[in-house]
């Protein structure tokens, strides 16, 4: 921001938190140097959730990943805190799935 940009407005609030999300919406995705990270999980009552980070700051099209994962799955899920998350035991599917689109990842923890 410039040294005269206005960062407040009454009616608005704050100007600078909007004008950043605008960026980050429209900002291109190259999928060839994209690298997920994936993750597994556990609960102590034994639920699992593959978490998929390292995502890129396009929460557009975070959200249609994530949409196209749970579809292509047939699980719930959902896409929070910049984190795909992927309900049930379905590690080698998300990892099929990745290979099917052609997106690199790779497998974070134990």
């Amino acid at each position: 921001m410039s040294k005269g940009d206005i960062v407040w407005s009454s009616e608005s609030g704050d100007l600078r938190a909007k004008n950043k999300n605008k960026k980050a919406d429209n900002e291109v995705v190259d999928e060839n140097t994209l690298e997920l990270h994936l993750r597994r999980l556990t609960t102590g009552k034994g639920r699992t959730v593959i978490e998929i980070s390292n995502l890129p700051q396009n929460k557009n099209w975070c959200k249609k990943m994530a949409k196209s994962l749970k579809k292509a799955l047939g699980v719930g899920g959902s896409y929070k805190d910049d984190k795909i998350e992927v309900h049930g035991e379905k590690m080698d599917q998300v990892i099929e799935y990745m290979i099917k689109i052609k997106i690199s990842y790779k497998k974070i923890g134990g």
